[in-house]
């Protein structure tokens, strides 16, 4: 008679525990087809084509790819097909940085001058790697701004020759004003103290420990072969439409994957990379006034479920010509969602706040306002 219950009992716990297996899977299976028809939705209205891949708790939920990496010869984007992520490659700049304060090569409160000496004294002599990380210096958004770009690379030299005919627009560290030299300079920096390029520290500290493979940064004389061909509509076709990214150097120069991205996401929660101290110093946020910028990345709230208080979210986005990436880690949630597109424009944080509301159960009716999610 024992032997009979403890039989039936047997049979009811794997039966419950089968029928939960069942319930989680299908509950996945139903979550994958409600990202699949909001992103067809966009791929269908938008043009959409590129990779998404979202994850929850370690977990890959979705990871699928749309459109062209090529449209000329009908090359299909893959999950391992390269983007050129845009000013997503301001994030890596900081992690590298925060790398380089940990083995003692940098400072974030030194004079940048003395790494950079070669920066003219009225540029450089108040500004500190802190403040460039901040987007604090005054310096003008974009190179762009101060000189004609030639379809050629240029080196770090040549870079810091051009910065130095630039003015600062306010005294460092009053004001908050987004530019792509912080991040250029700060590579610089990186270069200086290590005497290697920018894209040898990258691979030796970062690439290559995360077994990121597909990842890299980008020149003319060394052209990634996976990459896809950058877009954008015009009102009567579509064009292959691009940057010359060796004047983006640290600030829009990396390309990588949606399942490389992933990686590096996932290295971030695990200090893999970094120290807890350092992690904290990564996404210790400013108020609105200072664009919720932290080191690479903006730190601001989001919608959690009815009952949750709001979450921190950290993020940072790109958009240059041809490409648009988008990185959010809605941290409270160990939520990441992971957008590249090789096609401009699209409403790429549209999607990415669809995602995480389709994930975390959320309603569009119930929606608040975050201006900056």
């Amino acid at each position: 008679m024992k032997k009979i219950l403890f039989s039936l009992l047997l049979i009811s716990i794997l039966g419950f525990f089968s029928s939960k297996s069942a319930e989680n899977y299908h509950n996945s299976d139903s979550l994958s087809e409600k990202i699949e028809t909001t992103l067809k939705n966009h791929v269908d209205n938008d043009d959409y084509q590129g990779a998404v891949l979202v994850a929850k708790d370690e977990k890959i939920l979705f990871n699928k790819a749309y459109g062209f990496a090529n449209r000329e010869k009908k090359i299909k984007n893959t999950t391992e097909t390269q983007f050129l992520i845009g000013s997503l490659t301001k994030s890596f700049v900081a992690v590298s940085v925060l790398q380089l304060v940990e083995d003692g090569l940098l400072d974030l409160n030194e004079p940048i001058r003395t790494y950079i000496p070669e920066l003219k004294d009225n540029l450089g002599k108040n500004l500190t790697l802190h403040i460039l990380l901040k987007h604090q210096s005054g310096f003008v958004p974009h190179l762009e701004r101060i000189v004609d770009f030639e379809d050629k690379d240029v080196s770090s030299q040549e870079i810091i020759e051009i910065i130095n005919t630039s003015s600062l627009l306010f005294t460092p560290g009053s004001e908050y004003q987004y530019s792509n030299l912080n991040y250029t300079l700060s590579a610089i920096a990186i270069e200086k103290v290590t005497g290697k390029s920018f894209a040898q520290v990258l691979q030796e500290k970062t690439f290559k420990p995360l077994k990121m493979y597909h990842s890299g940064v980008e020149r003319k004389s060394k052209y990634p072969k996976e990459r896809a061909k950058g877009y954008r509509k015009t009102t009567f076709a579509i064009k292959n439409d691009e940057n010359i990214v060796s004047y983006a150097l640290g600030s829009g120069d990396i390309f990588s994957t949606v399942e490389d991205l992933y990686k590096w996401d996932q290295a971030l929660y695990n200090n893999t990379l970094l120290s807890e101290k350092s992690i904290s110093l990564l996404f210790d946020g400013e108020n609105s006034e200072f664009g919720n910028y932290s080191y690479g990345f903006r730190i601001t709230e989001y919608q959690r479920r009815k009952g949750n208080k709001n979450g921190t979210l950290m993020r940072h986005g790109g958009t240059m010509d041809g490409f648009m990436s988008n990185l959010h880690r809605y941290s409270d949630d160990r939520l990441t969602v992971i957008i590249l597109g090789n096609m401009r424009t699209f409403p790429i944080r549209k999607m990415t706040r669809e995602l995480k509301e389709i994930v975390l159960d959320l309603k569009p009716e119930d929606r608040i306002n975050l201006k900056l999610e």
